[in-house]
């Protein structure tokens, strides 16, 4: 379901890049997500697999920290969607995947920070207008991607 699309080695998953997420996010992040994130991050969905065509390209952004990552794959990281886009958004919203378009998803802490739902993000508009509910949750959105887990 899974195919690389950075296409180099990228440094491990650690706790304290979750560490620095959650401090991000205002909150926890979703055990699915995570566990996704630390086996796919910087993958994309293979698209003859996908069952909703929405996610045809659905990249995972990357959880290391710029310092960790190459200059070529700084800018498919977390860390450089929320100081280079989010600022044009509504605070709470924490990137976690692109469109390779420029377009993000997002977990959405703005109305329960213990369980986000997921928004998506078009980067041709800005703050709310800009904001898609996607799913009530991550469990859902795996759902409607058609991955029953990570």
């Amino acid at each position: 379901m899974w195919e690389p699309y950075l296409r180099v080695a990228l440094p491990a998953v650690t706790e304290e890049d979750r560490t620095r997420l959650e401090a991000l996010a205002g909150g926890p992040l979703p055990p699915a997500y995570w566990d996704l994130a630390k086996r796919h991050q910087g993958e994309a969905l293979d698209q003859d697999l996908v069952q909703d065509p929405a996610f045809e390209a659905f990249i995972l952004l990357l959880v290391a920290p710029a310092e960790r990552l190459g200059k070529g794959e700084a800018s498919y990281s977390v860390d450089f969607a929320v100081t280079h886009t989010m600022p044009r958004y509504p605070a709470g919203l924490l990137p976690f995947a692109d469109d390779t378009g420029g377009n993000l998803w997002a977990l959405d802490y703005r109305v329960d920070p213990a369980s986000p739902s997921v928004v998506f993000i078009d980067h041709e508009l800005d703050g709310e207008e800009g904001v898609t509910p996607v799913a009530p949750d991550f469990a859902a959105l795996l759902a409607r991607i058609g991955l029953a887990s990570p």
